[in-house]
């Protein structure tokens, strides 16, 4: 298993209220964290405690369909994205928390070598922005 932490500070001024209630926003969850999302659907549980939704996505290698589980903590959100890319099995596992004026993600991925390397350095790569954006939204 691969593990890798994002951590971004929360802007001053901004509630920590605010950014739980952005966290635990489900459909601005789907929507930050895939920024080429095509489509999603709800699939079952409930959207203010645990719930599994099949995104469709566009990925450099083409449009890809998994299952996106989001649950609502008091602290933050965990997502867990199952994806059968053709290459083999994908598990990310994010927690999301804000502590110490902080938004704080880490993130365990498993999967084949190739797969989990991929999947770190665009975890890595693009999560950053992802905060950035979260934050940006809780702000509104």
């Amino acid at each position: 298993m691969s593990t890798t932490n994002v951590s971004t500070p929360i802007p001053a001024g901004l509630e920590v209220d605010a950014v739980l209630t952005a966290l635990h926003n489900h459909d601005l969850m789907i929507k930050t964290l895939c920024p080429a999302l095509i489509s999603y659907e709800f699939e079952s549980g409930d959207a203010k405690s645990t719930a599994t939704y099949s995104v469709t996505d566009k990925k450099p290698i083409g449009q890809t369909t998994y299952k996106l589980t989001l649950t609502n903590v008091p602290d933050g959100v965990d997502s867990l994205v199952n994806a059968k890319p053709p290459v083999g099995v994908l598990t990310i596992a994010g927690k999301w928390r804000v502590k110490d004026g902080k938004l704080v993600e880490d993130v365990e991925i498993d999967g084949n070598f190739m797969m989990k390397k991929m999947a770190k350095g665009n975890v890595e790569k693009t999560h950053p922005e992802q905060h950035g954006k979260l934050l940006e939204s809780a702000k509104a």
